[in-house]
């Protein structure tokens, strides 16, 4: 009997929790000032991360802004493995709900490898190959046959123009 209930849960594909991430992140942005008014917009994409005081923002066509931190937002954003991708799914995403994902690649799992994305919404680590859909819930794109969790995905919520990424 024990052999049968092994079998039957060893057959079973990975599931993951798409808010299971072992890394915290906090981060707020207005979203009515640029870039981040980008954000409304379905299938746009931005990268943040934090660095000697300031953010740096990427939006799908590659243009970088940067943003001086004053000590408290400094202090105060962590921004989970390696930086965070915001965005607009064009799937899956009746009420129009602004995503965040983990700049970071979940199969690499180290702070120092990162994502790269295009006007698609294809997210791709240039270090283990992986691709993966972010207008799709972050699944994995390729069938390489390497088992990949999705990206890491963070709770957000939305008040008054000021969107919030926090767990």
């Amino acid at each position: 009997m024990l052999s049968l209930l092994l079998l039957a849960t060893s057959c079973q594909k990975n599931s993951y929790n798409r808010f299971s991430s072992p890394h915290k992140v906090f981060f707020s942005c207005e979203t009515s000032i640029s870039p981040y008014n980008q954000l409304s917009t379905p299938g746009r994409f931005l990268s943040v991360r934090k660095s000697e005081g300031k953010l740096t923002i990427t939006d799908s066509d590659g243009e970088k802004f940067e943003e001086t931190l004053p000590e408290s937002k400094n202090r105060s954003f962590i921004m989970g493995l390696g930086g965070l991708i915001l965005g607009t799914p064009t799937f899956n995403n009746d009420d129009m709900s602004i995503w965040a994902y983990d700049l970071g690649c979940p199969h690499c799992d180290t702070h120092n490898v990162r994502l790269k994305f295009d006007l698609q919404g294809k997210a791709t680590c240039s270090k283990c190959g992986g691709e993966w859909n972010l207008n799709a819930d972050g699944s994995p794109l390729n069938n390489d046959g390497v088992q990949r969790r999705p990206l890491y995905r963070y709770p957000t919520t939305f008040n008054n123009g000021i969107l919030t990424v926090s767990n």
